[in-house]
């Protein structure tokens, strides 16, 4: 399945709100850093909790994830170059051969690897300057 991400400085909550009357669709979940589980080596800072750390909604029939990036977590936030295409599947065999192929000549930016919400989750920019993620899913 192929899906959009949209990344927002601080402004994600908004965003929402924003596209859910311009779109007439409600967001279907949202999660702030708050949310999130605990990570001892890398606390949220308290300023952030608030913020969005993933939310989804449907934009004419697409899925729509949406987050904040706040300041010294993950890829720097440059407007314009905000916007990710999500490949998920519940093939690990595609996910491995897909990521394989958009990091040659391109720049891993998260390998491959479990998450909390993922068997398996990476990101990548191709050779192309295209920002993807890719994420390995099974239904329990």
């Amino acid at each position: 399945m192929l899906e959009v991400y949209l990344n927002f400085k601080n402004e994600a909550a908004a965003a929402i709100a924003f596209y859910e009357t311009v779109f007439h669709v409600i967001c279907e979940d949202k999660m702030t850093f708050a949310d999130a589980p605990e990570d001892p080596k890398n606390p949220i800072p308290e300023a952030c909790k608030e913020l969005i750390i993933n939310a989804s909604m449907t934009i004419e029939g697409v899925p729509v994830m949406i987050s904040d990036v706040p300041d010294g977590m993950g890829l720097p936030f440059i407007e314009g170059n905000n916007i990710s295409l999500v490949i998920s599947t519940e093939d690990e065999v595609k996910i491995d051969r897909i990521f394989s192929r958009l990091a040659e000549g391109g720049k891993v930016t998260m390998p491959l690897g479990a998450t909390f919400w993922s068997k398996k989750f990476g990101m990548v920019v191709d050779k192309f300057g295209i920002n993807w993620m890719l994420n390995y899913y099974t239904e329990t």
